[in-house]
């Protein structure tokens, strides 16, 4: 009996150590999504990319109705900024201080769809020894793509499938 709760003990200790690992690059699953991981490194500074595989990972969106048309203004895409913070921060509530003391950040770029303003894809940069692992993205990923959702004023975004909005950033 005294083995058999060792066992369990170390194989409850590894599998948590897994899920701490830093995030390397290659093609993952995780809870139902494929996430593409990508680290990069200039001038001795390392960054970290996520990026959840989406349907136009490998083939363009439809092109704008005017080739020569404009991107909408920034200020023409309205969403909660607030609201994605609060997100992030609910997802990362147990890390708070561990991400502080490393001085972490997220910088998060959305593609939201032109029809009913819901999020297509969403990319995420971290620093290059973030703590975040790929279990706090997806959960993330989750919560942002159910509530978080987009609408839009001028003219410009109508000539867009995708309308892009980058950098929201959420700094430890």
């Amino acid at each position: 009996m005294k083995n058999l709760i060792f066992i369990l003990l170390a194989f409850t200790f590894c599998s948590s150590c897994f899920a701490q690992n830093t995030l390397k690059d290659g093609k993952y699953n995780y809870d139902g999504k494929n996430f593409r991981v990508k680290k990069t490194t200039y001038l001795d500074r390392s960054l970290i990319s996520v990026r959840a595989v989406g349907p136009f990972e490998n083939t363009p969106p439809p092109l704008p109705k005017d080739p020569y048309g404009y991107p909408p203004n920034r200020k023409d895409i309205h969403f909660d900024i607030d609201k994605v913070k609060e997100i992030v921060n609910d997802a990362l509530v147990g890390k708070k201080k561990d991400l502080q003391e490393n001085k972490d950040r997220i910088d998060i770029s959305f593609d939201f769809l032109r029809e009913g303003g819901s999020i297509e894809s969403i990319s995420y940069s971290f620093n290059g020894n973030t703590l975040i692992n790929l279990k706090d993205i997806a959960k993330i990923d989750r919560e942002l793509k159910k509530n978080i959702k987009a609408t839009f004023t001028g003219n410009e975004y109508k000539n867009f499938f995708l309308i892009s909005y980058s950098e929201v950033s959420i700094v430890y």
